[in-house]
């Protein structure tokens, strides 16, 4: 007759070892490939390709020589936050105007180009543009006073420009200026 606790003693002791040469298997198994890793072969195949491995293709194949790795010490450089300038600079709001086309200004014969001009009182800071708009539809972006926007067709229509920094804010904004644009027509105001 078996003896339960014999029995017992052999079933739980038996998983255990099991259990423990299989880790022991699963460190050798995972450390072995880096210890080959360092030995890097160069091979070339039948097609003339060059192979570069870091398994052996053969018995009788070298190592080639690696250069040293170059390792380079953390440098402490203190409080990163502090390093970092999260507020953006404050600026005074830019005053400027549109002294080119005149307010109600009729403009004739341009084929459909706008010369525009502003008079700006300082210089613009560092990342500033300028955004000029001709019916609330942006048409360029300039560090440039004196610009000519193109494909304006005939009517009334209505130019605007504003300065904005890269970060998007705003910092002047002139005040818009209406015309009108005229072209000569083939059945009327023929050129004399």
């Amino acid at each position: 007759m078996l003896d339960p606790t014999r029995s017992l003693r052999t079933l739980v002791s038996v998983p255990v070892s099991l259990f423990a040469s299989g880790v022991a298997a699963l460190l050798l198994i995972g450390i072995a490939p880096f210890a080959d890793a360092q030995q890097i072969y160069k091979t070339v195949d039948e097609d003339g390709n060059v192979v570069y491995t870091d398994r052996k293709p053969s018995d009788d194949a070298e190592p080639i020589p690696l250069p040293e790795l170059t390792v380079v010490d953390p440098v402490d450089i203190g409080d990163p936050s502090a390093a970092r300038n999260t507020e953006s600079p404050e600026f005074e709001p830019f005053e400027f105007s549109i002294v080119s086309p005149l307010a109600d200004e009729i403009i004739v014969n341009t084929a459909y180009r706008l010369d525009v001009e502003l008079e700006i009182d300082s210089e613009l800071p560092n990342g500033a543009e300028i955004v000029y708009r001709v019916d609330g539809e942006e048409k360029l972006v300039s560090r440039e006073t004196s610009v000519t926007l193109e494909g304006i067709e005939r009517g009334p229509h209505e130019v605007s420009a504003e300065i904005r920094l890269r970060d998007g804010r705003v910092i002047g904004v002139a005040e818009p200026v209406g015309f009108f644009m005229r072209q000569h027509s083939a059945l009327y105001n023929r050129p004399g």
